[in-house]
């Protein structure tokens, strides 16, 4: 009988373990998809079987019961869970992506947040920051921030926050200081927003924290330079957030969407003849046309990212730093297969003709999955800009590629 790859802690486990381990749950995964995009957020079983597999400690060092695996890997595997549920991969982008930053925070806060109990789930938030006011021991947080997914799922949230004085952010050398910090989730209250046109099951809704006290072991100053956690001292743990927190865990989730739509429109067109023709949709030209280009879009993209995901690794592994320049790499590469995808996507759905349309075909949840994914800030066709402003030697106006 199959069983679980459940971490031990300090013990490896490899690659193709962790990857195997997707066709135990795969039926789970997709057998719940339509009730999940009903209900606005993943189903108990899904849920169970990531958590199981240890999905959700990705990124969590081995000797605290995480996984621990290399990115290239990860990436995978994110791509092949949300190739069978969507909600499912971004389910990982948002457990994984919140662990790297405990690597900051003393090892206080790691034991009370974790108490023996690795399977807790930590959703997180960025934008925009908080508000954070020094009191005794640790400081009052304040605000509301939208797109927290997987928000009913969390123990705890990670949010960024700006240090107040008084009624204006605090400056030092000429930049806000801005700290990592993590509320346990019955602090806050989860306002309810995630009325949107796809990634449904994500339950994506808003957090609102009203003088929630988080102590300074819950806490960080985010700065590029910093000291890691006994815990935290694997090259995992120096690779840049661009390669961790966007190439990894974000554009795979759109390759896995666009491969979803290619493989749908190859189902469609081998058995619809469209109005006006004697002929299936697979005879046609222009079928062939965008079919092809939708293709080398996903593959060329995917390739990309990935190379750029090996590269980054090697320099890590050869003991060597990362440049702001490679991080602008990693995030081009990943903005360019988010919106490479998500236009093999829409090729896609016009190719289907009307029949795209209706909610019954799977390629219109694709489609409005995709246009979801093709907004997300930290890969959305501004970042391109973010990217050439490296590249120019100017300053980025997206902070995180610096970490």
């Amino acid at each position: 009988m199959e069983t679980a790859t459940t971490p031990v802690p300090g013990v490896k486990i490899s690659s193709s373990q962790v990857l195997d381990s997707i066709g135990r749950i795969a039926p789970i995964l997709s057998q719940h998809v339509e009730d999940e995009e009903k209900i606005g957020r993943l189903s108990a079983p899904v849920i169970d079987a990531l958590r199981a597999e240890g999905f959700f400690k990705l990124f969590l060092p081995r000797s605290l019961g995480g996984l621990e695996i290399e990115p290239l890997t990860m990436a995978n595997l994110v791509e092949e869970v949300a190739y069978y549920n969507t909600a499912a991969g971004w389910s990982l982008m948002v457990a994984n992506t919140t662990l790297p930053m405990l690597s900051r925070i003393p090892e206080k806060g790691i034991e009370e947040i974790f108490d023996n109990k690795p399977d807790v789930f930590i959703a997180g938030t960025v934008h925009p920051p908080m508000m954070a006011t020094r009191t005794d021991g640790g400081y009052l947080i304040n605000g509301r921030n939208p797109l927290v997914s997987n928000i009913h799922e969390a123990q705890w949230i990670m949010a960024l926050a700006l240090v107040m004085e008084g009624e204006k952010p605090k400056f030092t050398n000429g930049h806000p200081e801005i700290l990592g910090i993590y509320m346990r989730a019955k602090d806050c209250r989860i306002v309810d927003t995630w009325t949107v046109v796809g990634m449904h099951a994500t339950d994506s809704n808003d957090v609102e924290a009203k003088d929630v006290f988080v102590p300074d072991h819950r806490l960080c100053m985010i700065t590029p330079q910093f000291t890691p956690g006994r815990n935290f001292k694997g090259p995992l743990y120096k690779i840049p957030a661009a390669c961790a927190n966007i190439a990894c865990l974000l554009a795979p989730v759109t390759i896995a969407v666009a491969q979803n739509a290619i493989n749908e429109l190859k189902v469609l067109a081998s058995k619809k003849t469209p109005l006006g023709s004697m002929v299936p949709l697979r005879e046609r030209g222009v079928m062939q046309r965008k079919l092809a280009r939708a293709e080398a879009l996903v593959q060329s993209s995917r390739s990309y990212l990935h190379e750029k995901i090996a590269q980054c690794w090697l320099k890590i592994m050869g003991g060597e730093s990362v440049s702001l320049e490679e991080k602008a790499g990693l995030l081009l590469a990943s903005t360019y297969t988010n919106q490479s995808c998500v236009e093999a996507v829409e090729l896609m759905y016009t190719a289907a003709g009307t029949s795209g349309i209706y909610l019954r075909n799977k390629l219109a949840h694709y489609v409005t999955d995709a246009q979801v994914l093709r907004q997300h800030g930290f890969m959305n066709e501004s970042r391109y800009e973010t990217a050439g402003q490296v590249y120019f030697g100017l300053a980025p106006d997206l902070p995180i590629i610096e970490l």
